[in-house]
């Protein structure tokens, strides 16, 4: 049967059509481009840029935020959102105080950049595993214990060491060539060289150590009281910093004694726990170490605080005279000399 001219026509249009299809739309459409062609090559997309992993909670400018496709950067400010792989930059009067979704805080000095490089944390499943990669700078790190966690780790890595902690109060001074690790109170820390990880070397209360590259951990070496001083002066926390309910911040040290701690909510606080049982105080605020008891408390109204025991941990005092008993906060605490009050923590029972 010969074939009509209709046939060949709708030959011709079949082929047409593929041929359109099989080439890019630019060709047959100039200034027309398609929509499968305008996503770049090999593009993950992803419908955010993952669950925040905490806020900021503090920042004096400039500083920078670099998220983890690392092309655009922006003004930290107060109250943002953080996400795993964020990357901060502290500028040359750059400050910033972060806190972590574990309760933990991170305050960076000037001339300071670290990633947020790994952030696990689960409180339905008692997981946490955090990894932050420093680059260089400095910075403060208060990391929650959370005792009743079965995973609880904390890694911090700079160019030549990586320290693990569990709940610890530590600062980092690193750069591509060295690091230096200070423990404050109540830490515990585990630093090894990266050239020798598997050497552990165990670092405690205001204790400190360095690590050149390509060369094992120093010897450990106790700090002396001015430099912790100066250490906690340099890191205070923000105005109103909410660090921890349950911390407290030693601004002056004398010897083996504590003097002017500020413990409590709404303090600028964050070294060492005050424990209150069958009580409504929030805090404490001890303010001067010498004699050989605990000394002048105020426990919060209608408490029962009053009556019972104060208890240094670690430490040769024996228990308390309370004097007054008003307010919502513990102050005016004076611990005994050459007690390690400093390295615990107050439990008023």
């Amino acid at each position: 049967m010969p074939r009509t001219n209709a046939f060949y026509k709708d030959m011709v249009s079949r082929f047409l059509i593929i041929l359109i299809l099989s080439v890019s739309c630019n060709v047959f459409y100039p200034g027309f481009v398609c929509a499968e062609n305008m996503l770049p090559k090999d593009l993950i997309v992803k419908d955010s840029l993952g669950p925040s992993i905490g806020k900021i909670l503090y920042v004096k400018p400039d500083v920078i935020i670099i998220h983890s496709d690392k092309k655009f950067g922006y003004r930290a400010k107060a109250n943002l959102a953080l996400f795993e792989k964020d990357t901060l930059i502290t500028q040359e009067t750059g400050r910033i105080e972060i806190g972590l979704n574990d309760g933990s805080t991170l305050i960076l000095s000037p001339k300071t950049k670290l990633e947020l490089s790994e952030n696990v944390y689960d409180s339905s499943k008692s997981i946490r595993s955090s990894l932050v990669d420093m680059y260089v700078g400095k910075a403060r790190f208060l990391v929650t214990k959370l005792a009743n966690f079965r995973l609880s780790g904390f890694k911090v890595k700079t160019a030549t060491a990586i320290a693990g902690v569990r709940g610890s109060d530590f600062v980092i001074t690193a750069s591509p060539v060295s690091t230096q690790i200070a423990a404050l109170a109540q830490t515990s820390l585990e630093v090894a060289s990266i050239k020798s990880p598997d050497k552990i070397i165990l670092l405690s209360d205001f204790e400190r150590i360095s690590v050149e590259k390509d060369a094992l951990p120093s010897p450990v070496e106790k700090i002396p009281a001015q430099e912790i001083d100066r250490i906690l002066n340099e890191f205070q926390p923000s105005p109103g910093s909410k660090i921890s309910e349950k911390s407290a911040i030693i601004n002056k040290l004398s010897g083996k004694n504590l003097t002017n701690i500020a413990i409590g909510k709404g303090s600028e606080a964050n070294l060492g726990n005050v424990k209150i049982t069958g009580s409504n105080i929030k805090g404490a605020i001890i303010n001067d170490a010498s004699g050989s008891n605990i000394t002048n408390i105020a426990s919060g109204t209608n408490s029962k605080a009053n009556l019972g025991s104060v208890k240094v941990e670690n430490s040769n005092i024996k228990g308390a005279i309370v004097n007054k008993s008003k307010g919502t906060n513990v102050s005016n605490v004076a611990a005994g000399t050459e007690a390690k009050a400093n390295t615990s923590s107050v439990i008023v029972e």
